[in-house]
């Protein structure tokens, strides 16, 4: 599973930003390919300018081409699930900067002791505090360890590095450095590969996973895999699907039958 952790507040002006962006830089410089989300009550796209008069006039998505920035615009309820299920890139680990609600670990940055306990009560799955000097006093008394900005590097690369380990297909192919996944796996969590060391990651053309546990596959079942579904597109005949020039297909199968009150049904491959 993709590691995710939103950075939340009761306020603003806590440090949220200067976190994200300490974690970015040194998550970055150790080859951890960081996604961000936002959060947000204000639009992001300028009444007025032309990107926001295109959906104002019916475009389903807008994006804005500069000479140092690809910008999509789109109308949508503003939920985090639809904005970690649309990025155009594939990383390690998604940082959030806000919704509170969500089930996802948290990083509460506050003021003060008090302000933190305050938060505690109204925020779940807090995995960490961080306030100036909250992690040096020794009269501070949190249900939630507080912690500095080292110690929540040193979690978020913990837990990508971990992700990474259950991301190893397990063939054992000895095409990597290595010799082995195992002992990949062992360089990973030394700080010494990541998951792009591995040969036949890199080559593969299909992944299945099922309830987010990656189930390894040799080559040919990748491609049997690939081209099952591709016919099966084709089959379709859609009109405004071009599958020669798209680049990745995404399939999601709920295996429950939800007409039998959520047992399988034996018969689905």
């Amino acid at each position: 599973m993709l590691p995710i952790f939103c950075v939340v507040s009761v306020g603003r002006k806590r440090g949220k930003t200067q976190l994200i962006e300490f974690l970015l830089e040194n998550l970055s410089a150790k080859g951890i390919r960081v996604a961000t989300v936002k959060h947000s009550r204000e639009a992001a796209d300028l009444r007025g300018k032309d990107t926001w008069r295109h959906l104002e006039a019916g475009a389903l998505e807008v994006a804005h081409v500069s000479d140092f920035q690809l910008t999509f615009f789109r109308r949508s309820n503003g939920s985090l699930e639809e904005a970690l299920a649309n990025f155009h890139v594939d990383p390690d680990v998604v940082i959030v900067e806000g919704f509170k609600s969500s089930p996802y670990p948290k990083i509460l940055c506050a003021r003060n002791p008090s302000e933190a306990l305050e938060a505690l009560q109204l925020i779940e799955n807090v995995v960490g505090v961080v306030g100036e000097g909250l992690e040096s006093r020794s009269d501070v008394d949190l249900p939630v360890k507080a912690v500095g900005k080292r110690e929540v590097l040193e979690l978020v690369e913990r837990s990508v590095r971990e992700s990474w380990v259950k991301a190893i297909p397990g063939l054992n192919c000895g095409r990597c450095e290595y010799g082995s996944c195992a002992a990949m796996a062992d360089m990973i969590l030394e700080g010494k590969a990541t998951i792009r060391d591995c040969q036949m990651r890199n080559a593969i053309s299909a992944k299945l996973a099922i309830d987010g546990v990656n189930i390894p596959l040799g080559k040919w079942p990748q491609t049997l895999l690939r081209e099952l579904l591709k016919g099966f597109v084709r089959s379709l005949k859609l009109k405004d699907v071009d599958l020669d020039s798209a680049g990745r297909l995404v399939v999601e199968v709920n295996l429950k039958d939800e007409n039998h009150g959520g047992a399988a049904d034996s018969r689905s491959g």
